[in-house]
This record gives structure tokens, C-alpha cells and sequence, in this order.
């Protein structure tokens, strides 16, 4: 019997891209040294939740997808070549995507400006993060897979100062381990370990929900990470907002309680179903919230508005995303033939 679907897992994506779109509204519209305040300050802390729940809830969606296929008798290797084969469609998309932004942003009129196209992303970390979750977690026993998960996001965290501290030569192969900006927006390390922090919790809830556990699991990693940040470091290159493991535990506790809250809430649709669809849209959320903030279109906006003026920004960029997501949702109820079923959707802004 295959697993029911989880309607709190697609209005989590919903609150992730909406999370998405007001980082990246206040990054790129908000006029430097405008804003200065709590209020900026809290609008930043919120927004960055929004990359390690998508990596998360991509870990979790790859478990809770392989289940529903395996309760349909779809054998292992099946499983793992379609999995494979996504994670392979993704990475396409990613440079796909650069390539757009090079074309539309005019990059290409900078010298030097075709660099753009190799930096990582979001998309190449979770690409990548799909592949290694389809060939390590895909087939194996519920409770080899959950180990297998723990034992790989720890690994994660705990090599990640090391690697930033490695001095190499510049390599773009290398960038996808570790880099920072503009070589890299995102890397594996430590990004890659929300992912199996993912597929780990998705192990836990295939058949029933865990509300209680979650948000044990992330107070204790809250005050995990707490401790740990009060303590001298442990390494001797320990960057709190790059690499640090409490800064991995605090971003970490908050998407298990976000997870744990909705399991909570009422299964119905009414009221919500505006949020799943934009969930089940996460990876055009994605592009529209790049490409309107950050694109051609908006650069009247950039750098040029004030903190009132982005609240504005965000709303507007909010709606606009909303409406993208339930076109998409309509048009492909049409492809189904006109079915009121929910149309399944990206596993995060991939």
C-alpha cells in the first residue's frame, strides 16, 4: 500500500518560496545602508530558512517518493536509475538556467562575464545532492537507509571546516565541494547535509507522521547548536555563517520545528490549498523569484528602493508568484483531462 500524500510537505515548499521570494526582494531592491534595523534584520534571518528547507524537504521528498514506488512492486535498480536520471535532468536545468541568466542579464557584454555560467547554485547542489541520495539511500532497508542518511549529514557538517580551510588551486570540479562567492552561491559542503538530515526524517515519517519526535529532535539540536557556539572553536578555521556545525544545528532545529507545526495542522485543504499550490510549483517559484527580482525586467528596482517600498515589493512578488503557480496548476489539470486531483509538483526549487 502506498504511502498517502503529504499535504503538510507541499505547504512547507509553499512557505519556503514565499521565505524565497522575500530574500530575494530585500537583497536585491532594498537601497544599501536603507533599512537599517530589526526589521531588515528579521527579514534576512527568515529568508535565509528558505535554502536548507528546500535541500531538506528534496531529501525527504526522494524517500517518500522511493516508498511509494516500491509499495507499487517497482524494483530497486528501477528506482535508482529514475532517480538518477532526475537528479541528471536537474544538473541540465541548472546550467540551463545560468545560460538564461547570461542571455537576459547582459552578462555577456562583461568581460569575463561567460564565468557566470559555471558558478554553483542552488540547482547544482541539489542535483547533486540527488544523485548521492539515489545511490547511497535508494533500495536499502528503512532502518539501513535512516543510519545511512544520519551517518552521511554528520559526515556533512563535521568536514566542512576542513575543506574550507583547504588551500587548492582554483578548480570548478573543486567548487562544487566547497567555494564561496563568485565562485560558488551554494556548495556541497555543508549545504548537502540538509539533504540527508531530509532523507533521514523522511525514513521516519513514510508511514505516519512524528510531530512529537521532530520537535524534540530540533529543540535538542537547538540546544545543541547554542552550546556548541558558546564554546571556544573546534577547528581552526570555523566561519559562523559558512561553516560552522552550530550554525548547520541552529538552521536545522528550525526546519524540523516548521515541519513538526505542520504536521499538526488540520490535513483539510480549505484555506491552505493557495499554499500548496505554490509548493507543487516550487521550481518555477524558484525561477520567477530569481529572475523577477534579480532580472532585466526589475533593474529600475535595484539597489533603489526603500524598506516601506520592498514590503510593497515583496506582496507584489508574492501575488505574482501565486499567479504563476496556479496557471501552471491549471494548465496541467487540462493535460490530466481535466481532473480535480492535485497535480504533482517539484520536489523543491528543483
Amino acid at each position: 500500500m502506498a504511502p498517502p500524500r503529504k499535504h503538510w510537505l507541499d505547504r512547507q515548499r509553499g512557505l519556503a518560496v514565499l521565505l524565497m521570494v522575500e530574500v530575494h526582494t530585500v537583497d536585491a531592491w532594498l537601497a544599501p545602508r536603507t533599512g537599517e534595523g530589526p526589521l531588515r534584520d528579521v527579514l534576512l534571518m527568515l529568508g535565509g530558512f528558505a535554502a536548507p528547507a528546500f535541500l531538506f524537504m528534496a531529501g525527504l521528498s526522494q524517500v517518500l517518493g522511493d516508498a511509494a514506488l516500491a509499495a507499487r512492486g517497482a524494483a530497486p535498480g528501477g528506482r535508482r536509475r529514475r532517480a538518477l536520471l532526475r537528479a541528471a535532468w536537474l544538473l541540465g536545468v541548472a546550467y540551463a538556467f545560468r545560460l538564461a541568466e547570461y542571455v537576459l542579464g547582459g552578462a555577456w557584454r562583461v568581460p569575463g562575464g561567460w564565468r557566470d555560467l559555471l558558478r554553483v547554485d542552488i540547482l547544482n547542489v541539489l542535483a547533486v545532492a540527488l544523485a548521492l541520495g539515489a545511490v547511497l539511500l535508494i533500495g536499502r532497508p528503512r532502518r539501513l537507509r535512516l543510519g545511512l542518511a544520519l551517518l552521511a549529514a554528520a559526515a556533512v557538517v563535521l568536514c566542512t571546516p576542513p575543506a574550507a580551510a583547504w588551500v587548492h588551486p582554483p578548480s570548478r570540479l573543486l567548487d562544487y565541494l566547497y567555494a564561496t562567492y563568485p565562485r560558488a552561491n551554494f556548495s556541497l559542503l555543508n549545504w548537502v547535509g540538509f539533504f540527508f538530515a531530509g532523507a533521514a526524517v523522511g525514513s521516519l515519517v513514510v508511514e505516519r507522521d512524528r510531530p512529537g519526535l521532530l520537535l524534540a529532535s530540533g529543540a535538542a539540536l537547538a540546544v545543541a547548536g547554542w552550546v556548541a557556539h558558546e564554546l571556544p572553536p573546534f577547528y581552526a578555521y570555523q566561519d559562523f555563517w559558512h561553516t560552522a556545525p552550530a550554525w548547520f544545528a541552529l538552521r536545522l532545529a528550525g526546519v524540523l520545528a516548521l515541519t513538526a507545526l505542520l504536521q499538526l495542522a488540520p490535513a483539510r485543504e480549505r484555506g491552505l490549498g493557495w499554499l500548496s499550490t505554490l509548493g507543487r510549483h516550487s521550481l518555477l517559484g524558484y525561477v520567477a523569484s530569481v529572475e523577477l527580482t534579480y532580472g532585466f525586467a526589475s533593474h529600475p528596482f535595484h539597489g533603489a528602493l526603500s524598506m516601506n517600498s520592498v514590503l510593497l515589493g515583496i506582496a507584489a512578488m508574492s501575488a505574482v508568484t501565486w499567479g504563476l503557480a496556479a496557471a501552471a496548476d491549471r494548465l496541467a489539470r487540462r493535460r490530466r483531462g481535466g481532473s480535480g486531483a492535485a497535480v504533482p509538483g517539484t520536489a523543491s526549487p528543483a
